[in-house]
């Protein structure tokens, strides 16, 4: 079995989700960073693709102050719309060169998000001229039907559009990617989606009624390294963050923590055991007398 120490092993990748879980349970919803208001956690992982160089996806949580909870309030910091390029042009250049989808579906059927002839990302979206606030956990964004504008050698609108930040997008010039989580359920989704772990191969199981799983193999075997991530890793870059330390208690029933011992001294052991604290009685402890 794998050791959950092994970073980016598949109990590693599961506990970091617990802590990031518990951080959700502890501060409640989303995001941080002072052009969004006061912010409580963050967390961010970095994802490796087999073509591109790598990503980070980052979820904040703000205070009770600064959620974000009114489709004002989503306007105000979330944009999917072609901005006006009479009003800023160079907003309108970002936008058009790292923030439209595709195009896909009929206009490009080669796109490599189409699945079974339909965009796997659901583009083009409809026309909506008010944001919607928490549908399904996500908010479904403006999209005012405006005039389309030659991007290349396709005429785009609003329809393909990737929610984007203002003020991100005009200081880094870069693809940043800005959605609004409205909901637990979409939140543990979230967590889940940046703790999925790495790459692996697709391996075929010959006798499924077989109970020999070598976890430790099927991790050096089935794992797929990427250049960009091999890259990564030599430089130890980090893979991920978390703004705080998370402290799993060892969970035991009453008087049944665990013994080390050595043959012979089993009674000095249990003796040993009666006076020493574990992480679970020790949080028992505070939390009578610092309730």
């Amino acid at each position: 079995m794998n050791k959950s120490e092994l970073n980016g092993s598949p109990h590693n990748m599961q506990q970091n989700y617990q802590d990031a879980m518990a951080m959700v349970r502890k501060f409640e919803d989303i995001c941080k960073h002072g052009i969004f208001g006061t912010v409580l956690t963050y967390i961010y992982v970095i994802e490796f693709q087999k073509r591109g160089l790598p990503h980070a996806h980052i979820l904040l949580t703000l205070d009770s102050e600064s959620k974000i909870r009114t489709k004002d309030d989503i306007d105000k910091f979330v944009s999917a719309e072609l901005p006006d390029p009479c009003t800023d042009l160079r907003l309108f250049q970002i936008v058009t060169k790292c923030m439209v989808h595709g195009p896909c579906g009929t206009i490009n059927i080669n796109s490599p998000c189409m699945r079974d002839g339909q965009c796997c990302k659901s583009f083009p979206k409809q026309f909506k001229d008010d944001t919607e606030e928490n549908v399904n956990g996500y908010p479904i964004y403006r999209r005012r039907a405006t005039e389309p504008v030659q991007v290349g050698k396709y005429s785009i609108d609003n329809r393909w559009g990737v929610p984007y930040n203002l003020w991100l997008l005009k200081k880094f010039n870069a693809h940043i990617n800005v959605e609004v989580c409205a909901s637990v359920k979409s939140v543990k989704y979230l967590y889940k989606y940046v703790y999925k772990g790495h790459d692996a191969a697709s391996v075929k199981i010959q006798n499924e009624g077989a109970l020999d799983h070598d976890e430790i193999l099927s991790f050096v075997e089935g794992r797929y390294v990427s250049t960009p991530e091999a890259m990564w890793r030599l430089n130890e870059f980090n893979l991920s963050h978390k703004s705080h330390t998370v402290v799993r208690l060892a969970v035991h029933l009453p008087q049944q923590q665990p013994i080390v011992y050595q043959d012979g001294q089993e009674a000095q052991a249990i003796e040993r055991a009666a006076l020493r604290k574990t992480t679970l009685t020790s949080w028992f402890e505070l939390s009578k007398n610092d309730p």
